[in-house]
């Protein structure tokens, strides 16, 4: 029992465990400790590798010369790991670079160029299929800004056919 009378699982993996009871935030520690709770989900061996895209993301960073070079995030590995879980949920090597594609840009895990990461791990995925992106024009650029008005499925579609609905776009 705690000191508020809630019965509580004091074991490493206990979420409760993870919360450090002073602060309220977690010990970091704990939480990496935590995240091996879905070792066992392994993730696809045709998904890149965390490293892999923080890697993309250093090529980036010094072929665009950015000046905001660092990770937004804590454990960029970590949270990577987490989203190659929900890329490998998908089927089809379409839908699985096109989730792969939003999901980098959304989360937004580094200062400065998210999606030319995501478009390079994108396109690296397509690749290694011998397939690529339909629309490697301007009109590429203009789908990444606007990648939160779509769907994984639509994005699958642009980037197989290079259709999307340009009626979405928000206005220049």
């Amino acid at each position: 029992m705690t000191d508020n009378g809630d019965e509580h699982d004091d074991s490493p993996n206990s979420e409760d465990a993870i919360i450090n009871s002073e602060d309220g935030l977690p010990d970091p520690e704990d939480v990496i400790a935590s995240g091996s709770d879905h070792d066992e989900d392994e993730i696809g061996d045709d998904l890149p590798a965390p490293e892999q895209i923080i890697e993309a993301h250093e090529r980036v960073v010094s072929r665009y010369d950015l000046t905001h070079t660092g990770a937004r995030v804590a454990s960029t590995r970590l949270s990577f790991e987490r989203t190659l879980r929900d890329v490998d949920k998908y089927e089809g090597t379409y839908c699985r670079a096109a989730a792969l594609l939003q999901k980098i840009i959304t989360a937004h895990y580094f200062e400065d160029g998210n999606k030319r990461t995501a478009w390079v791990m994108t396109r690296t995925y397509l690749e290694s299929y011998e397939y690529a992106p339909a629309d490697t024009s301007e009109g590429a650029e203009r789908v990444l800004r606007s990648i939160r008005l779509f769907n994984v499925n639509e994005i699958a579609e642009w980037l197989e056919t290079g259709e999307i609905d340009e009626e979405r776009f928000p206005p220049r």
